[in-house]
C-alpha cells in the first residue's frame, strides 16, 4: 500500500474530519506521484473527496495531483469505487470543470472492449460519461458517437442498466439531435423485447412518447403520441417486475385523456391511482440510495400531482348541475386552463403545446356544453368589480371567451373549425392569443390593453425574455430541474417520510405545499424588488421588508412576510386548489392557514433580531407551531424573518442552509410533530456593501 493510500485509509477510519490533502500530511510531489495508483484502487472515492475540496478552494498547490487522477481512474475495476468517485466529483462544479476532458476520456476509452470484459463496469462508465455531458462540463459529441455505434445485444448485466441511461439521453437531447435520438429510440425498441431490460425499456419509451406529445403542436399528433405512451406504460405496469412509476404515468395519460373526453369519473379514478402508485413507490424506495442526478424525475411527479388536482377539480365542476359558489367554480376551471401552459410535468425547459392542445379545447367544450356555466363565465369577465374573490383571473376568462366567440363565429360563417387562434382576422384577438401562448404571466399581471401594447413592439424572443422577468417567482415554481430546489426537496421529503402519518392524502397535499414554500424562500433570497408584493406609495416599489431600513423608514416585522407569503400562495398554481386564509390564531399573531379540503396546515410567522441559529429558533418557536397540529395532521410550517445585523455577518446563508425539518415530541406524547422550518433573511445590505 502506498503512503497516500495508507493516510487516506487512516483518515477514513477516524471519521471525525473532512479528508483533505492538508490532513493527509504528505508532500505535494509525493502525493502527485502516487495519485494514479490510488485512483485505480478501492480508495479512489476518498482521493476524489480530497481533490474536490482542493478544487473548491482553488488550492493551486494540489492542482498537479488532481490532474493526475483521470489517468489512474481509467484503470478502475470496481463498480462501487467508480460510481462513488463520479458522484463526488460531479457534486462539485469546480472539480467537474477542471477534470472534465481527461475524465471523459478515462470513461470512454476502450469502452467496447470493456463491455465484454466487465459489463457492469462498462454500464457505470457509460452512466458517468452521460452525466458528465448532461452537466455541460464537456461537449456531448463523443457520447453521441458511442451511442450511435452501440450494439443492441450484449451481456445481460450491461443491457439491464442501459435503458435508464438511454432515458436520460432522451431527457437531455431528444429535441436537439435527431440522429442520436433516433438511434437511442431504436435501441430502446430492441431492448423492449429483451428479457433483461424489457420493463425499463418500455417505461423509457413511454416517457419519450409523452415528452414528444407535450412538445407537439398538432392535436392529432398529440393524441396519437399520448395513446402510444399509454400503451408503453401499460405494458411496463403489466410486466412481472412492474414499476410503480409506470403505473403513475399510465394514470397521468388516463387523466389527461379523460379530461379531454369530459369523463369526470375517469379523471378522478386516475388521480386516485397516481396517488396510490406514488405512495407505494415511496414505500419501496424508503431508505434506499437514489442517485441525485435522477431527482428531476422525482420533482416531475410533484408537478403531475399538482396538475391532476387541478384537472380533477375542473372535470368535477363541468359535470355538476349546480354550483354553490359560481365564482369559485369558474376560477378553478381557469386555473386548470392556465396550468396547461405553465406546469412542465417532465421537466422540459420548453413549452408544452401538446398539453395545451388537449386541455384548452376541453375547457372550451366544457363551457359550450353548459349554457349556465358559460353565462356565469361571461358575467365574471364583463363585471370583474362584482367578483367577491380576490385575485380572480379575469384576463384568462376574457381569453377563453375570445376563443369561444371566434369559434362560434367560424361555425356561423362556415369557417374552418380547426383554424387556430393565431389565424383570427382581428389583430387584437391574434395578439391576445400570442400573449397567452408566450407570456401568460405578463397577461396575468397587466391589464390586457397594456399587455397588447407591450407585445406589439416585441418579437417572440423579446417577449419570451420579458416573460422570464415577469415570471420571477412563477418560473421558479414550475421548473422541475431546479439545481437548488430539487436536492433540498428530495432531502425534506425523505425526512418527512420517516413519519408514519406522512402517507395518502396527507403526503400528496403537504408535499405540494412544501414545494411552493421552498420556492417562496428561494425567490425571496434573491435580493430584487421585482418579486415583492404589498403596500407602497403611488409610483414607488412595494415595501421591501428584507432590506436594512433606510433612515426614516420603519423596521420590518413578521406581518410583512406573512402578507407576502399569503399573496404568493393566492396568486400561484395552488390558487383554488386550496383555501388560503390569514388568521388570527394565537391572540392576533399573523398566520397563514392552507386547506386542502378537510386537511389543513398552518404556517406560523415569527421575527427574531437576536439569533438566527437553528437551535435558537427551535427552542423559542417550535413548541408553539407544533401546538397547532394537535387537532389535525402532525405537520406544519414555521417561517422566521431574520432581523439580526448583517454588517458583520460576512454574507448571508443559502436557502438549503436555512431550511430544515424540525421534530417536536411533547412529554408523554406518542406522536411526533414534524415542522418545516425556513428563514427569510432580513436586514440585508447590498452585496457591494461587503466590499467597502
Amino acid at each position: 500500500m502506498t503512503q497516500l493510500a495508507d493516510r487516506l485509509s487512516f483518515l477514513a477510519a477516524g471519521g471525525s474530519q473532512a479528508i483533505t490533502f492538508q490532513e493527509v500530511g504528505l508532500p505535494a510531489e509525493l502525493v502527485r506521484d502516487q495519485v494514479q495508483e490510488v485512483a485505480a484502487g478501492p480508495l479512489a472515492p476518498l482521493l476524489a473527496e480530497a481533490i474536490v475540496l482542493a478544487c473548491d478552494h482553488a488550492d493551486s498547490e494540489w492542482s498537479q495531483a488532481a490532474a493526475a487522477f483521470p489517468a489512474g481512474f481509467a484503470q478502475q475495476s470496481s463498480v462501487l469505487a467508480l460510481t462513488s468517485s463520479i458522484e463526488t466529483i460531479l457534486g462539485s462544479a469546480a472539480t467537474a470543470k477542471a477534470l472534465a476532458q481527461p475524465l471523459n476520456g478515462a470513461l470512454l476509452d476502450g469502452f467496447t472492449e470493456q463491455v465484454a470484459r466487465g459489463p457492469l463496469l462498462a454500464a457505470a462508465r457509460l452512466e458517468g460519461a452521460v452525466r458528465l455531458a448532461a452537466s455541460d462540463a464537456v461537449a456531448p459529441y463523443r457520447v453521441w458517437e458511442l451511442l450511435e455505434a452501440l450494439p443492441a445485444d450484449g451481456p445481460d448485466d450491461f443491457l439491464e442498466r442501459l435503458p435508464r441511461v438511454l432515458g436520460v439521453v432522451l431527457d437531455c437531447w431528444a429535441q436537439q439531435e435527431t440522429r442520436v435520438s433516433t438511434a437511442v429510440r431504436d435501441l430502446l425498441q430492441h431492448l423492449s423485447v429483451d428479457e433483461a431490460a424489457d420493463v425499463d425499456a418500455l417505461f423509457e419509451l413511454g416517457c419519450d412518447r409523452l415528452r414528444t406529445a407535450l412538445s407537439s403542436t398538432e392535436l392529432p399528433e398529440v393524441s396519437r403520441l399520448l395513446g402510444e405512451a399509454r400503451t408503453f406504460f401499460a405494458a411496463a405496469e403489466a410486466a412481472e417486475e412492474a414499476r410503480d412509476d409506470a403505473t403513475a404515468y399510465l394514470a397521468v395519460c388516463d387523466a389527461v385523456l379523460g379530461f379531454t373526453a369530459h369523463d369526470a369519473p375517469k379523471v378522478a379514478q386516475a388521480a386516485d391511482r397516481i396517488e396510490q402508485a406514488l405512495e407505494r413507490r415511496q414505500a419501496w424506495l424508503h431508505g434506499t440510495h437514489q442517485p441525485a442526478w435522477l431527482q428531476p424525475r422525482r420533482a416531475a411527479e410533484v408537478a403531475w400531482s399538482q396538475l391532476l388536482l387541478q384537472l380533477r377539480a375542473a372535470a368535477d365542476l363541468f359535470a355538476a348541475d349546480v354550483w354553490m359558489d359560481s365564482w369559485q367554480a369558474i376560477d378553478a376551471v381557469l386555473t386548470a386552463y392556465r396550468a396547461a401552459r405553465t406546469v412542465q410535468p417532465l421537466g422540459a425547459r420548453q413549452d408544452s403545446p401538446g398539453l395545451v392542445a388537449l386541455v384548452e379545447p376541453a375547457v372550451d367544450d366544457g363551457f359550450l356544453r353548459n349554457e349556465a356555466f358559460l353565462r356565469a363565465l361571461r358575467f365574471s369577465a364583463e363585471h370583474p368589480d362584482d367578483c367577491p374573490r380576490a385575485g380572480f383571473d379575469t384576463d384568462t376568462a376574457a381569453a377563453i371567451l375570445t376563443r369561444l366567440d371566434a369559434r362560434n363565429s367560424r361555425s356561423t360563417t362556415g369557417g374552418d373549425p380547426n383554424e387556430s387562434d393565431d389565424e383570427e382576422p382581428e389583430a387584437d384577438a391574434a395578439e391576445e392569443a400570442r400573449l397567452h401562448r408566450i407570456a401568460p404571466t405578463v397577461v396575468r399581471r397587466l391589464p390586457m390593453k397594456k399587455a397588447r401594447a407591450l407585445g406589439a413592439h416585441l418579437s417572440d424572443d423579446e417577449l419570451a425574455s420579458v416573460e422570464g422577468l415577469a415570471y420571477d417567482s412563477d418560473v421558479a415554481r414550475l421548473q422541475a430541474d431546479d439545481p437548488l430546489i430539487n436536492p433540498l426537496l428530495d432531502r425534506i421529503l425523505t425526512q418527512l417520510s420517516q413519519h408514519p402519518d406522512f402517507k395518502g392524502a396527507v403526503r400528496h397535499s403537504f408535499s405540494v405545499l412544501v414545494t411552493h414554500t421552498l420556492l417562496f424562500l428561494k425567490s425571496r433570497a434573491d435580493l430584487t424588488r421585482t418579486s415583492l408584493v404589498g403596500p407602497g406609495k403611488a409610483g414607488e416599489p412595494p415595501f421591501d421588508y428584507r432590506r436594512k431600513p433606510e433612515k426614516g423608514h420603519r423596521a420590518a416585522n413578521e406581518a410583512d412576510v406573512q402578507r407576502d407569503f399569503h399573496q404568493w400562495l393566492q396568486t400561484g398554481p395552488l390558487h383554488n386548489i386550496v383555501q388560503v386564509e390569514a388568521t388570527d390564531v394565537g391572540m392576533g399573531r399573523p398566520d397563514v392557514m392552507v386547506r386542502f379540503g378537510p386537511l389543513r396546515y398552518l404556517t406560523e410567522m415569527k421575527q427574531d433580531s437576536d439569533d438566527n441559529s437553528r437551535t435558537h429558533i427551535e427552542s423559542k418557536y417550535l413548541t408553539q407551531e407544533a401546538e397547532y397540529t394537535n387537532t389535525g395532521t402532525p405537520f406544519g410550517q414555521l417561517i422566521v424573518l431574520d432581523l439580526t445585523p448583517k454588517t458583520t455577518s460576512a454574507g448571508t446563508l443559502r436557502i438549503d442552509e436555512l431550511t430544515w425539518v424540525a421534530s417536536h415530541h411533547p412529554r408523554g406524547a406518542t406522536t411526533d410533530r414534524f415542522v418545516l422550518a425556513g428563514i427569510v433573511t432580513g436586514n440585508r445590505i447590498t452585496p457591494s456593501a461587503y466590499s467597502r
